[in-house]
């Protein structure tokens, strides 16, 4: 099955590490294709029940989320990558950035049947490559079990901070 078409502002990673095989770290049942999106990921816009429906799927922060609401954060992030096997969406993350000081990545989800292949180290790291994200002198992220992965990564705990969280309720625009 082919990948997706591109749109002329979406801009597929190089070759060497857009595609897995089969066998090592690609999927079983074929090559996986990272997408590195510009600001307008219509891609993304016009696969937003894929989006939805990985998020609902294999994570537990992310579910619940409005097509609505799905579509306003793609549209606030300053760099997505996707991965696709043929025409479905397998895998995504996210990241916000000032572009010279700080950086946060977000959402990284990976369907589980291809977890533990490289793909979401392939996601993260092209992530950090995009240039919001690579200008930045600190990135960030939050995780609650998967610490061991992204410290692979080179990411490491900061005990001398602390996450603070304002939590507002919930609105129609943000669930349903």
């Amino acid at each position: 099955m082919s990948s997706p078409s591109v749109p002329s502002n979406e801009i597929p990673i190089p070759q060497a590490s857009a595609t897995s095989t089969a066998g090592g770290e690609g999927s079983a049942t074929g090559a996986i294709d990272l997408v590195r999106h510009g600001r307008l990921p219509l891609q993304l816009l016009l696969a937003i029940n894929q989006v939805r429906g990985l998020f609902d799927g294999h994570s537990f922060w992310a579910q619940g989320r409005s097509r609505r609401a799905l579509v306003r954060m793609l549209l606030g992030s300053c760099s997505v990558v996707s991965a696709w096997e043929g025409g479905r969406l397998v895998g995504i993350g996210r990241a916000t950035s000032d572009g010279v000081f700080r950086a946060v990545l977000w959402d990284v989800v990976v369907a589980e049947e291809h977890q533990g292949r490289g793909l979401g180290r392939r996601i993260v790291q092209a992530l950090l490559a995009s240039p919001p994200v690579a200008g930045s002198e600190r990135v960030y992220l939050m995780t609650t079990n998967s610490s061991g992965f992204y410290e692979r990564l080179g990411f490491s705990g900061e005990h001398g901070q602390q996450l603070l969280v304002l939590y507002r309720q919930r609105n129609q625009e943000t669930s349903g």
